[in-house]
């Protein structure tokens, strides 16, 4: 009986974090065929590599696509190794959402209309609202255990194996690539541009996704603390140490978890703590230091 009262809140979570993920997709496509592309403008990525791909193969074939950006299709096929990683290293539900996202992203790009005519006129303030709207959403979807893949994706992983790796610098290597291929086959003032939407997007992106912050739990509480270890394992996926202690004043006995998780963990286990003890004791330390066999959650 406690499984399945301990499953439903898990699924229903689960789920509103689904919501905002598909929602973030969107708004993520908006930002690049609504800013980026219509200005002719390059991101920088994966995303940006496709484009390039996308280019050169139109300009190859002598194709021309008004309306739809087949850099989404593009993107979703270079994707395909880095989700096999993803469901080896991450673990199922971060695969699921991961390829959730990274198949509607890839969607929304190829089927949200780009404008004939750029929505603004200034390639500099296009670059600035695409990039802030692409690197937030990025890390929106980050918040929301999954990712949209690409440079995205290897950096979940630097971070998952290096302490105090940033996603938003892994992302600018392949942007190396990128802008070195376009600076000799682009005008100066695209290339520019290009650069600085990347550089918007990777400082939204960090901002907006700021990882490695762990948070320190002490939880005492008067009686036995059994379902909240379990509910703590199940939900949030995370190992504990319990003592027994006694009040110095009052003589009583109290159970004492101690417990680290990192910053987008607390407050599901702050959620936890008052739907099992409502009068538990709680102290809480931030950005704590942590060494040793600590396993780094991405959802």
């Amino acid at each position: 009986m406690a499984q399945k009262r301990f499953t439903y809140p898990l699924f229903k979570n689960e789920a509103a974090r689904i919501a905002i993920l598909l929602l973030a997709a969107f708004v993520y496509s908006i930002g690049i065929n609504w800013f980026i592309v219509p200005s002719g403008l390059y991101t920088g990525g994966l995303l940006g590599l496709s484009q390039l791909f996308r280019s050169f193969f139109m300009n190859f074939f002598h194709l021309n696509f008004k309306t739809i950006d087949i850099a989404g299709l593009i993107y979703y096929a270079i994707n395909a190794p880095f989700l096999f990683l993803a469901h080896k290293l991450m673990g199922r539900l971060y695969f699921i959402k991961s390829i959730l996202c990274i198949t509607m992203e890839s969607l929304f790009l190829v089927i949200i209309p780009i404008p004939a005519n750029p929505l603004v006129s200034d390639m500099l303030t296009a670059s600035l609202i695409g990039g802030a709207i692409a690197g937030s959403m990025m890390g929106l979807m980050l918040r929301m255990g999954a990712c949209d893949g690409g440079m995205d994706l290897i950096g979940v992983l630097i971070v998952h194996q290096k302490k105090g790796a940033s996603i938003g610098n892994a992302n600018l290597y392949v942007n190396i690539v990128v802008f070195t291929i376009m600076a000799f086959s682009y005008p100066l003032q695209i290339l520019i541009y290009s650069l600085v939407a990347a550089m918007v997007t990777a400082y939204a992106l960090d901002h907006f996704f700021t990882q490695n912050i762990n948070v320190e739990f002490h939880i005492i509480l008067r009686q036995s603390t059994d379902e909240l270890e379990s509910r703590i394992q199940n939900e949030l996926h995370r190992t504990m140490t319990r003592w027994q202690s006694v009040g110095v004043y009052s003589g009583e006995e109290f159970h004492v978890l101690y417990v680290i998780v990192d910053k987008y963990e607390a407050p599901r286990l702050r959620r936890l703590i008052r739907e099992y003890d409502p009068c538990a004791f709680v102290v809480e330390n931030t950005d704590v230091t942590v060494s040793g066999n600590f396993e780094k959650h991405l959802d």
